[in-house]
């Protein structure tokens, strides 16, 4: 979770992780692909921008994550 607003205080969590391993990388970006491929749309994992429709808009999210390296931590 990150801070994304001083005023009001907001936080954010990231997004992009549709398989659930624990990191954003090329196999997420692949199950959004195909689903764009496929021009999915509802309530999907792939959906990483709430939406509605998975497109390269996600893509777009799941790849400049990728790219930051995020992933979770856990204890």
């Amino acid at each position: 979770m990150a801070q994304v607003d001083d005023m009001p205080v907001r936080f954010a969590f990231y997004g992009g992780d549709v398989n659930q391993d624990g990191t954003i990388d090329l196999s997420d970006g692949s199950l959004i692909d195909n689903d764009a491929f496929n021009f999915a749309s509802g309530y999907l994992p792939t959906d990483v921008n709430g939406d509605g429709i998975v497109d390269v808009a996600d893509a777009v999210f799941a790849d400049n994550n990728s790219f930051n390296f995020v992933g979770k931590i856990t204890p």
